[in-house]
């Protein structure tokens, strides 16, 4: 990793996000690029200063949230961390999802609310949105997560499909964590399979790069989402890793597995997209 990207809205979530975005900037020697979106007009930058005195409302914001993210950037969690900031204008999630891409993102970080906290809150959220549409991997953080709590990887899925892309990067992080992975199969009555079948798929999927412990369970569940996450507190681990598809275009309340995993799970959950 040599870009981490981290959205900075000054909440307690975002902070979460921050401090897990300092840890693996450690871990990793990545740069982190830090930024704020200001609801305005999307081309500020190319207007001219007469343009921009015309929306007095944007331009306080920009000056004030600039000096306010300066600020933030000098928090000792970013000590010895090479940090660069931004505050851009725009439709928040649109604005994150193309800043990461033209800056060659390797992770975007962003805090996300979940279980106990209000439905609304999550669905619909800018979180929600960059999840579903991000080109990099999305790594989803909590409130007051603790970095240095990080155990094993859980990687989640049926393994239908060739996932050693998505397992490669599972193992950068892990590696960087100095930790395993834990291959996961959750097993329902709607798409129950034998565990002969199940370990097969998951023996087929090994990592370009040897180093990383790589344990196999088969875990047994009524429903997907509340199998892994259960799975994931049996096993103590840190953090639950998902291959996705994009789901631009489907409404906010069409939960996909693996935001109704995040919206359940305790740790972060780390999401990498795969195109239709």
């Amino acid at each position: 990793m040599k870009n981490i990207v981290i959205p900075v809205d000054f909440s307690p979530y975002a902070n979460s996000a921050a401090r897990v975005g300092a840890f693996l900037a450690r871990k990793t020697y990545a740069r982190l690029h830090l930024i704020h979106v200001v609801a305005g007009p999307e081309n500020w930058e190319g207007m001219s200063v007469g343009e921009q005195q015309k929306n007095p409302e944007v331009e306080t914001r920009m000056v004030e949230d600039t000096m306010r993210l300066e600020k933030f950037a000098k928090d000792p969690m970013f000590e010895d961390i090479n940090v660069v900031t931004y505050v851009k204008t725009g439709i928040a999630h649109e604005r994150i999802v193309s800043f990461a891409k033209s800056h060659k993102a390797d992770l975007i970080i962003m805090g996300a609310h979940g279980t106990g906290e209000s439905d609304a809150i999550f669905v619909g959220s800018t979180a929600q949105k960059v999840l579903r549409v991000a080109s990099c991997p999305v790594l989803s953080v909590k409130v007051d997560f603790d970095p240095a709590a990080m155990g094993n990887i859980l990687f989640s899925s049926d393994f239908e499909e060739d996932v050693t892309d998505a397992l490669d990067i599972v193992s950068e992080f892990a590696r960087a964590l100095d930790t395993g992975i834990d291959l996961t199969f959750i097993n329902t009555p709607a798409n129950f399979v034998d565990s002969d079948t199940s370990e097969k798929r998951m023996l087929a999927i090994k990592p370009k790069e040897n180093g990383v412990k790589i344990n196999r369970l088969v875990y047994n569940h009524y429903e997907k989402d509340s199998g892994i996450t259960q799975a994931a507190r049996n096993r103590g681990a840190g953090m639950i890793a998902m291959v996705t598809h994009n789901r631009k275009g489907k409404p906010a309340y069409s939960f996909g597995i693996t935001e109704s995993v995040l919206f359940l799970s305790d740790v972060p959950v780390l999401s990498m997209i795969v195109k239709n």
